[in-house]
């Protein structure tokens, strides 16, 4: 019976981008409700040739495409796509990126995607179908997304989608004062704004995917031919969901700017599972389940770094291997890039890259290693503060000890108290300084930069 959901998708994706309802395809075709229903399910094995026809002519079908879809009810194939018209690809999409094989320290956030899809896929009513992984930049939350889809992927039996949002590329190189932003995965706005039903009341921060041409992307990925994808944003986002309605999928959406950005792309279906990230919680997003994405445990950057240098390689030095992990901050991206470094330089010991990373004003410029760079991935935050949270953020460096409250934030960055507090929030919010209860606290790259960024603006 393959061919004949095959043209149960058809129907209720044409009937999607018309704007129907089953009720209202019915009243315009003549036939019953149950009918149309039992059809888009794939359960009726032989559709009557004059309801057929009744339900092209109620769809405004003619030509090329009415005779496709005549043709299909009858036959025992999928349709191929042709001008006009609207087939369910028959390839199981799967379009996840590689995964990283090194990923260590995650169990605990595995764990909970593990039981989040349980129970999405059992379909259970009392779980979120969608995830926000986010955290400050350079902790890997693109690679833990990607890995887990891989891990869990075998449970959404309808295909995997990835879709690459740009969120924090760069608008321009201008003072913080204007607009630039996470990228830590390579493949590749404010909230509110939408409706949670998905509806469009503005353009994507610059430089990110618009919601519209990601739609449009998806549509392509769930095989919706090129002129049949709707103009209308809104269109776009009907035929998502119904397209979506009946099916197991899972969706990451990597890098996103905002929950405006990433309301639209939303499915409606309870079986589809959507891992957001971004280095902002997203809070915005009524229903998500929030996993934060921090520093890595001393021994998971340990094994983070062995696996990329070799464990015999650290252990002749354990005293500075420990040491180098620090000097990363114990940051994936970090320590990542000394590993790659290390790795390169198979005659360094690990002394020698500790000996590059201790002065402070060079610690930055050496965590480079190609196009990985903890610089930039600072940048592309810092450059979408605005000015008052930006000087905040520079002057905060200067504040003695490891943690600090508002009160003391305002004294340093002469500001009041309740803007310092707010300034404060939006640099958690931006990954760029850590919560400590009713305290903050830089990690030591954070600080570093901070303090490079106050000497050159100030």
């Amino acid at each position: 019976m393959q061919h004949r959901a095959g043209f149960g998708q058809w129907l209720r994706a044409l009937r999607g981008t018309r704007g129907l309802t089953q009720e209202e395809l019915a009243e315009a075709s003549g036939s019953s409700v149950r009918t149309i229903r039992e059809m888009e399910r794939g359960r009726v094995r032989t559709p009557q040739r004059r309801t057929v026809a009744l339900l092209a002519d109620a769809l405004g079908l003619a030509g090329v495409d009415r005779d496709r879809f005549v043709g299909l009810a009858r036959a025992g194939h999928r349709p191929q796509p042709g001008p006009g018209g609207v087939a369910a690809s028959p390839v199981v999409p799967s379009e996840l990126p590689a995964a990283v094989p090194s990923l260590v320290g995650r169990q605990a956030e595995l764990a909970v995607l593990a039981q989040l899809t349980s129970g999405v896929t059992d379909g259970s009513a009392t779980t979120a179908s969608v995830v926000v992984l986010h955290g400050p930049p350079g902790t890997g939350k693109s690679t833990l997304a990607v890995a887990a889809g891989h891990r869990l992927g075998a449970a959404f039996t309808d295909g995997q989608l990835f879709l690459d949002l740009h969120g924090t590329a760069p608008t321009h190189t201008g003072p913080a004062s204007e607009a630039f932003a996470d990228g830590a995965f390579t493949d590749g706005t404010s909230a509110g704004g939408a409706s949670a039903g998905g509806a469009f009341t503005g353009a994507a921060p610059a430089g990110s995917v618009d919601p519209a041409e990601a739609l449009a992307g998806l549509l392509r990925s769930l095989g919706v031919p090129e002129d049949a994808i709707p103009g209308p944003p809104e269109q776009r986002g009907r035929l998502f969901r119904t397209l979506t309605r009946d099916r197991r999928l899972l969706i990451v959406a990597d890098d996103a700017a905002d929950e405006a950005q990433v309301r639209p792309l939303l499915p409606a279906a309870r079986h589809c599972l959507t891992l957001v990230t971004s280095r902002r919680p997203l809070t915005g997003l009524t229903g998500a389940v929030r996993v934060t994405v921090g520093l890595l445990a001393p021994d998971a950057a340990w094994r983070l770094l062995a696996s990329i240098t070799g464990e015999d390689r650290l252990a002749a030095d354990p005293t500075g291997t420990a040491e180098l992990v620090e000097l990363c901050g114990r940051l994936p991206l970090a320590i990542r890039v000394a590993g790659n470094r290390l790795a390169s330089r198979p005659g360094w010991p690990v002394a020698q890259l500790v000996a590059q990373l201790a002065d402070p004003r060079r610690r930055l410029t050496a965590l480079t290693a190609g196009d990985l760079d903890v610089r930039t991935a600072f940048d592309v935050s810092y450059r979408r503060l605005g000015a008052t949270v930006a000087g905040v953020f520079r002057r905060a460096s200067l504040v003695p000890g490891t943690e600090f409250d508002a009160g003391l934030l305002a004294a340093v960055t002469r500001v009041d108290v309740e803007s310092a507090a707010a300034a404060a929030e939006d640099l958690v919010d931006a990954g760029l300084l850590l919560p400590r209860g009713d305290r903050y606290a830089f990690h030591g790259l954070t600080r570093i930069y901070a303090r490079e960024r106050l000497a050159l603006e100030e």
